[in-house]
């Protein structure tokens, strides 16, 4: 992701050495300009969806318009209501319940949600899946959802914003839920909408440029006098859609505060040198995520007992792989972890004991609270191997997180 951000801030500056002498002669209106094309593809988070086919119902929809409605184990509620002429045709639709959801910027990997089905389905007419969760989430925590497929491009849903009732509003399948999220991970979600913005703007930058290219070069033309204009305005929808996103997100997490500071100094001095006007208040955000990110804390020590086990270990960086060690009675293990987000992903284990073995793997889920700690839970289906013989069982294991600076990190 680093990488990419900083492709668009090279992008930014290309594009201001090229065209800055032509543009200083060209008079700047205060229109509009045109809008970013959000058609174009943005940069896809895919999750890991796991569904319980268990827990399905399904429904023929007309023409006419219908309904299918599925209640799970735990008594969430979910109603699709298709309206009329949404369908071409006669469909049976089909609502799964999903299990789990690995590498979702949430605080749980299970959050309330179904697959519709048949996959990539388009209707004419809005569908509204209403979602009724079992337990209550706060209304400050709630994240609405959807992806497409078996879990490509996750992102926040289109909502009615009026209603009380979660109504995820649908022109095609396939996923959509409701889970929570604390600071660390509404962070997330916004780097993932800041991340989509960044894209799609510089698919319009690049598109400007060599069309302007084109003309120039092939056509004998001065070029587009409006082309000033859409820059400014490609711009300032840069700042409005992408910036100010990661400029919240540093705040509620303040390990994205280095990148955006990036961000921020590359856009105002791209303005300075086109002659456009500056950054809106660039000083004041300057001077607080220069603060945010001095402050941040460079990694994270794991320690704790959690049940028989008495893990240790140091986290550099929640967005890399990282180790722990555990030791219990006449044994050690080592957990290895992948990130696939940076509240969660993957977890796999090996140790020994005695001169028996076992291995396994699973997910975890890391929580940080105001002050920079926070709890590291993982869940593994682990098999132990004393041959002849051999036993498998599933167990959660939790562990405290504390902010550290200092540490030995490569």
């Amino acid at each position: 992701m680093k990488n990419s951000k900083l492709a668009v801030s090279v992008l930014l500056l290309l594009l201001a050495v090229s065209l800055s002498c032509k543009l200083f002669n060209r008079t700047i209106s205060h229109g509009k300009g045109p809008a970013i094309d959000f058609s174009t593809p943005g940069k896809a988070l895919n999750v890991t969806v796991q569904l319980d086919k268990k827990q399905t119902a399904s429904a023929l929809v007309t023409g006419k318009g219908g309904s299918v409605s599925l209640t799970t184990a735990d008594g969430s509620k979910f109603r699709l209501d298709v309206p009329a002429d949404a369908l071409d045709g006669d469909t049976t639709i089909t609502m799964t319940a999903v299990k789990s959801i690995a590498g979702a910027p949430l605080d749980s990997n299970t959050p309330t949600a179904v697959q519709l089905e048949p996959s990539g389905l388009f209707f004419k007419e809005m569908a509204t899946l209403t979602i009724v969760p079992a337990r209550d989430i706060p209304l400050k925590q709630q994240v609405i959802f959807s992806y497409e497929g078996d879990g490509k491009d996750y992102h926040l849903a289109l909502v009615d914003p009026k209603s009380k009732e979660i109504k995820v509003k649908l022109m095609r399948f396939s996923g959509a839920g409701v889970g929570s999220a604390a600071d660390s991970a509404w962070a997330a979600n916004l780097m993932v909408q800041a991340s989509e913005a960044q894209a799609r703007i510089t698919q319009k930058i690049g598109e400007l440029l060599q069309v302007e290219r084109r003309e120039q070069l092939l056509e004998g033309s001065e070029g587009d006098p409006e082309l000033a204009d859409k820059l400014k305005s490609a711009l300032d929808q840069y700042e409005d859609q992408a910036l100010q996103k990661e400029m919240v997100a540093a705040e509620l997490d303040c390990k994205h505060a280095a990148p955006t500071l990036e961000h921020l100094l590359s856009l105002e001095r791209t303005r300075q040198l086109l002659g456009f006007p500056s950054t809106s208040g660039f000083n004041d955000k300057f001077q607080k995520l220069l603060k945010i990110a001095k402050s941040c804390p460079a990694g994270y020590t794991v320690s704790g007992t959690s049940g028989p086990v008495t893990f240790s270990g140091q986290i550099c960086s929640l967005d890399k792989p990282f180790v722990i060690n555990g030791k219990f009675a006449n044994g050690s293990e080592t957990q290895s972890f992948t990130p696939s987000s940076s509240t969660g992903g993957t977890v796999t284990e090996s140790g020994n004991s005695g001169g028996c073995t076992q291995d396994g793997g699973g997910t975890y889920k890391l929580t940080l609270n105001e002050e920079g700690s926070g709890e590291l839970e993982f869940t593994e289906t682990v098999t132990g191997h004393c041959p002849p013989y051999s036993a498998t069982r599933t167990v959660t294991f939790k562990v405290s997180l504390k902010a550290a600076s200092g540490l030995s990190c490569p």
